[in-house]
């Protein structure tokens, strides 16, 4: 690893969502830097709740300057990972941090890592990301059944047909 994936990315001032009456968002710094061992645990627990049980994001630790995370006050609360061949693998926010343009932020600063190359990824059928997405200029090429379906636990309810989107540049 070199020096750069110590440094942070960038810094941005937003607004958290906080659970409960009265004003629902709290002011606080967010700082993005590239993915590091202290990130893995905080990382693996996000996507599992997330995504699905199981994931182990060791492997991105080879490629760090293909990922971003979003951490407030040392808590990862966003993250963003991309395969060097501009595929992008995952990209979560924490529940009390949805809303806060925080997926926006982590899809910016993953897409900035491929500059001048075609991105791709896939997205559930259902997932509201798409319209994120379509807003960064992804377009539909694909659709698949059961594309989730190796990943989701038995039983699971969540939609197991995915997009396959691109990013032409």
């Amino acid at each position: 690893m070199h020096h750069a994936s110590r440094r942070p990315l960038a810094e941005a001032y937003v607004c958290r969502r906080v659970p409960g009456d009265g004003d629902p968002y709290q002011p606080g710094s967010i700082d993005f830097c590239y993915f590091q061992r202290q990130h893995l645990e905080q990382v693996n627990q996000l996507l599992g709740r997330l995504l699905w049980p199981g994931i182990d994001m060791a492997e991105a630790l080879l490629y760090p300057d293909f990922s971003v995370v979003a951490l407030y006050k040392r808590i990862v609360v966003g993250c963003a990972f991309m395969t060097p061949e501009a595929y992008v693998t995952y990209i979560g926010v924490a529940p009390d941090w949805e809303g806060s343009e925080l997926t926006s932020g982590n899809t910016a600063a993953v897409l900035q890592q491929a500059a001048g190359k075609d991105v791709t990824l896939h997205v559930s059928a259902n997932n509201p990301a798409m319209i994120l997405y379509q807003r960064f200029g992804f377009k539909p090429e694909e659709f698949i059944i059961n594309f989730y379906d190796k990943y989701l636990p038995e039983g699971s309810r969540q939609c197991k047909n995915a997009f396959l989107v691109r990013l032409r540049r």
